[in-house]
């Protein structure tokens, strides 16, 4: 009788697992590196790819210098987005750690590491975000240097440029 108890009231904590490998969630986030030395003075454009329904809601880029905020101003429909950080267009307001709008968005120096967090939730400036879709830690000098898409591929910790045709990888 204890076992069919145990069963009854433990079964869903152990199949909670199973369920949640099999609903899709999450995504990939890359820099698109030109290889090229222009790119160590902009912000690169970024591809977003997510594998549930929910679009990007929001793109945190923070430096050690300076946080800013991309929200999105309207719904993205299918899996895959390209962000131009450098001029984002009418789909995303800017704003920095305060709230403030910002209309011009560069990196500080080539050797700044920005970490690039992707959510499918906007929060409140200077508020934590939830960046369930991706993250990427890059410098602008490493784009400059390298050509293809940089990400960190296969759970790597350290971010590397593979071939364009190899991004995204499957969810």
């Amino acid at each position: 009788m204890a076992t069919s108890r145990f069963r009854v009231l433990f079964a869903p904590l152990l199949l909670a697992p199973l369920l949640a490998g099999c609903s899709p969630s999450g995504g990939h986030v890359g820099a698109v590196a030109t290889g090229h030395f222009t790119a160590q003075h902009r912000f690169p454009v970024v591809i977003v790819t997510w594998c549930g329904d929910d679009p990007p809601r929001q793109i945190d880029l923070a430096g050690e210098s300076r946080s800013l905020h991309l929200v999105a101003t309207r719904e993205f429909g299918g899996s895959e987005l390209e962000v131009d950080l450098a001029a984002p267009g009418e789909d995303w307001e800017i704003l920095d750690e305060d709230g403030r709008a910002v209309y011009r968005m560069g990196p500080e120096s080539p050797d700044e590491e920005y970490t690039l967090g992707v959510g499918s939730a906007g929060a409140e400036p200077g508020e934590p975000a939830e960046h369930d879709i991706g993250t990427l830690t890059f410098t602008t000098g490493a784009l400059a240097a390298e050509q293809g898409v940089y990400t960190e591929a296969d759970g790597a910790s350290a971010a590397a440029a593979v071939p364009q045709e190899e991004f995204p990888p499957e969810c």
